[in-house]
């Protein structure tokens, strides 16, 4: 009597059961699991769905298929990671990005140079129609030895269509360029200047209107309001 067996994993999935790992993030509902491999060529990042619920995994599989899009687009560019390989419609190897979080210390240490930094690869990524959404958070912002910016983590990405940049390039736009003014605000902002401020000003009532993501200023309205005060005070 013949038995029936189980589909035989993809060779790169056995290729990689091996090799020694290290656990991110354990995954939890529709976000993949994170682990950092050591391959031969160096170390990388995994991420995979493949033990997520199966109620969880449709949605996991369609962000984890926007976040590679975004990254064979970005494919060539330095300060952002590259796409390794699918190993499966559940997992995708990506190359790791050495550096540390982007702290508040650091950044205001020489301000405008990364601020001009971090806009110098938000440009790069809108030259080619992908839009991170998620850049105020510190750990997709790395910085290496060499001082240089590095993007992560496009899980919240997008690269749309052309079509679809027609429509909503402008807005997604806006969202990554606030992230500068973000870091200004928080940790420099007597550098603002009178437009950043405006601009900053003007963006937060529409961050708070953001019900996914709570606004905390934690201080930065109030230290922006005083720049204006100061600029408007020094022109008089």
């Amino acid at each position: 009597m013949s038995t029936s067996r189980a589909p035989a994993p993809p060779p790169l999935r056995s290729a990689l059961a091996g090799l020694r790992r290290t656990v991110l993030s354990r995954g939890a509902r529709w976000k993949p699991a994170v682990e950092r491999l050591e391959l031969a060529a160096g170390p990388a990042i995994l991420k995979d769905c493949a033990a997520l619920p199966l109620w969880g995994r449709p949605l996991a599989r369609w962000l984890l298929a926007r976040e590679t899009c975004a990254l064979e687009r970005l494919q060539g560019l330095g300060g952002f990671p590259s796409l390794l390989a699918r190993v499966d419609r559940d997992a995708v190897l990506i190359g790791l990005v050495a550096g540390r979080p982007l702290d508040g210390a650091t950044f205001a240490q020489d301000p405008q140079r990364w601020a001009a930094a971090l806009r110098a690869r938000v440009a790069a990524m809108h030259a080619r129609r992908v839009y991170h959404l998620d850049l105020r958070q510190p750990q997709n912002l790395l910085v290496d030895e060499d001082h240089g910016l590095g993007v992560v983590d496009f899980g919240a990405g997008w690269a749309p269509g052309r079509i679809g940049a027609f429509f909503c390039a402008r807005l997604l736009g806006w969202v990554d360029r606030q992230a500068v003014l973000k870091y200004l605000s928080r940790f420099a902002p007597q550098q603002m200047t009178r437009e950043e401020a405006r601009t900053y000003l003007r963006g937060l009532f529409w961050r708070r209107l953001w019900i996914f993501s709570p606004h905390r200023n934690r201080g930065a309205e109030a230290a922006v309001r005083r720049r204006l005060q100061d600029l408007s005070a020094g022109s008089a």
